[in-house]
């Protein structure tokens, strides 16, 4: 069977199709999970509002409570449960639902639903917990976005549409209310919603989202208080690699508080674990996630616990290590093989029953290869001279290369008797065309902002299409300093328009040459801002600003001098540039796709890396590498050999 290039869109929109139905029947059935929780904590919770010895004190929250529980039995009826634990989950499920009927004391309607909520947490696997900790600076951007308006700006509940709300929007700062709610039971209320209430389920945030959010709607009931933010910084700083993120996230305050203590030094760590969130790129790794549970591994085995410690080791490479194996292996598939087998030796140690100093000493190996990898995974950017030199030469190029076809246009019509009544259709094309261009920065910035969750991806994709642009412009460049067709191809096209007296056509062909370069540029710079450190990106600023310093005086030599700038060999060393980045992106974009998994990764012997010139002990980034500067050196020399050619003839 031969696979036409045609059919090719066709043959992906079905692999997208199939692994879109995976995806939806997974989430259909982690909300059904989801669900259940959700329900169990409510009933739980407001269970005392409608019960009290026995007796009815709300007839609406009783009625509530008993649907809660008939709809909880029937929705874990369709979870896929182990058949171990199908039989005992269902009768106790049963049990609650009469227990409810029959008006039980409410402390047995607790003790129930939390016994049955962990047991169908522990059968279904469902993660309770973040993978990585949350970041409370979004949370508290998407808490303006989507909950000011209700809960108010500081979270008292008194939002602009809060008045006349039935039940009223919860109030944050209110101690007895958020003191015995989790950041995990805040999370199911911002991902399914509270019926019967205004509080709408918010689908449309991504999990992380949401786990940012529910930290930062924990936050503000300590946030109001006078606090001593230095100190409960560097607390937080001591803290939160030996406490568990799963505690963090799934136990309320006062739960918390039992296992801190619930002095005044517990009362701080619990303030600071609220508060805060690892600051830089830590925040954002796994492997946080390992060195916490190796930290617990060790706790579990001095207190004599070795399955809860195996467990945790296990944990600590599976949730922590495995996640990021593919990015590791990118950077260096030689230590990452290293890196295992420090895990393997911790869980090793354990099966072996070894004493506990041999353990320990076996667990800060594994903590101390688990820093190498952290600093391995920080990959050097393009410092900021070099962003500087591209994002200049870029500009100038394009900028330049308008500034010509510009003046050339201005140049044909000016013999012409329609040159005034022109001017103004020509002026107004290549002035929107940079106004677009401007706008078409604020939308692609803004693109990659909001797929931040891709961001390996999406750093991938757009050097990769940039590989592809630059290339051909290169090419086109080097090919078109050897020849005045461009010049014909202007001169044929403004003819035509002035000829048939088509203003607005001129306009059009004026803004069409100058956003092209617009374009380009927009999608050059975006591509080295990526690559970029985060506090050199103000270089690629100043290099746009050079390059129309640059740009304006070369266009005041030009239309003075014009016979005497060398405009052949100012694009013959643009395009020379444009080959070095080309090189540089086409490594760098197979390399974080490869991070992200989409290819695979084949390792060499040695670690020879070089992050800013994009080369990576990789197999696929260099052999890319070497591939592409072969075909543009090839294209050049036909160019160069085509254009001898011509001249001899």
């Amino acid at each position: 069977m031969r696979l036409q290039l045609h059919s090719i869109p066709s043959y992906l929109l079905c692999i997208f199709i199939f692994f879109a139905s995976l995806q939806v029947s997974a989430k259909e059935k982690d909300t059904n999970i989801q669900s259940v929780i959700h329900l169990l904590d409510y009933l739980s919770k407001d269970y005392p509002m409608a019960v009290r010895d026995g007796e009815i004190l709300d007839n609406a929250e009783y009625a509530e409570m008993q649907e809660f529980s008939a709809k909880i039995f029937n929705l874990a009826q369709k979870i896929k449960l182990p058949s171990e634990s199908v039989q005992s989950i269902i009768s106790d499920l049963n049990e609650l639902k009469t227990l409810v009927q029959d008006k039980a004391p409410s402390k047995k309607i607790k003790d129930l639903a939390e016994q049955v909520k962990w047991a169908i947490i522990k059968a279904t696997g469902y993660e309770v917990a973040p993978l990585n900790w949350p970041d409370n600076a979004t949370g508290q951007g998407l808490y303006l976005q989507n909950c000011v308006q209700c809960h108010g700006a500081k979270g008292a509940g008194n939002g602009s549409l809060a008045i006349g709300l039935k039940p009223a929007p919860s109030n944050f700062l209110n101690d007895s209310l958020m003191a015995d709610l989790s950041p995990f039971e805040a999370y199911n209320t911002i991902k399914l919603g509270v019926e019967g209430t205004a509080m709408r389920a918010f689908t449309e945030l991504t999990d992380k989202e949401a786990w940012d959010l529910a930290f930062y709607a924990k936050s503000l009931r300590f946030q109001k208080q006078k606090i001593d933010s230095v100190s409960l910084k560097k607390t937080f700083d001591q803290e939160y690699g030996n406490t568990s993120l799963k505690d963090v996230a799934t136990l309320s305050d006062n739960e918390l508080l039992n296992k801190l203590g619930s002095d005044i030094p517990g009362q701080k760590k619990l303030k600071a674990l609220r508060i805060f969130s690892p600051s830089g790129k830590l925040s954002q790794s796994s492997l946080t996630i390992a060195r916490d549970y190796l930290h617990q591994t060790l706790n579990s085995y001095k207190n004599g616990n070795k399955d809860e410690a195996r467990q945790n080791a296990l944990a600590a490479y599976l949730e922590g290590i495995e996640p990021v194996e593919v990015r590791l292996k990118a950077n260096d598939p030689e230590f990452t093989s290293h890196l295992e087998q420090k895990m393997m030796d911790v869980r090793q140690g354990i099966e072996k029953g070894e004493n506990s100093s041999e353990v320990e000493n076996k667990i800060n190996s594994a903590l101390s290869t688990i820093d190498r990898a952290e600093k391995m995974m920080k990959d050097e950017k393009l410092n900021y001279w070099l962003s500087f030199f591209l994002a200049a030469s870029i500009m100038l190029r394009e900028g330049l290369e308008a500034f010509l076809i510009i003046a050339l246009i201005l140049a044909l019509i000016r013999s012409t008797p329609r040159a005034k009544k022109a001017l103004p259709y020509i002026h107004g094309g290549w002035i929107t065309a940079i106004l677009m261009g401007v706008a078409g920065w604020f939308l692609s910035d803004w693109v990659i902002n909001i797929s931040g969750k891709n961001r390996e991806i999406m750093e991938g994709m757009i050097s990769l299409i940039a590989v592809i642009v630059l290339a051909f412009v290169g090419f086109w460049l080097h090919n078109h300093s050897h020849s005045k067709k461009w010049k014909e191809f202007i001169e044929k096209k403004v003819g035509a328009q002035l000829n048939g007296e088509k203003m607005f056509g001129l306009a059009f062909f004026s803004f069409m040459v100058v956003f092209r370069e617009a374009f380009e540029s927009i999608l050059f710079l975006q591509a080295i801002g990526l690559e970029t450190q985060s506090g050199d990106q103000s270089s690629i600023g100043f290099g746009v600003l050079a390059a129309f310093a640059l740009i304006g005086l070369l266009a005041v030599l030009f239309l003075k001098y014009s016979k005497k700038i060398p405009v052949r060999q100012l694009f013959r060393f643009s395009s020379w540039i444009i080959t070095l980045l080309a090189v540089i992106l086409i490594g760098k974009g197979v390399h974080a796709i490869q991070e992200a998994g989409w290819i695979s990764v084949t390792g060499f012997s040695n670690s020879f890396k070089i992050d800013w010139l994009g080369i990576y002990p990789t197999l696929e980034s260099q052999m890319s590498q070497l591939v592409l500067l072969g075909v543009l050196m090839l294209l050049y020399y036909l160019s160069n050999y085509r254009n001898r050619i011509i001249k001899i003839n």
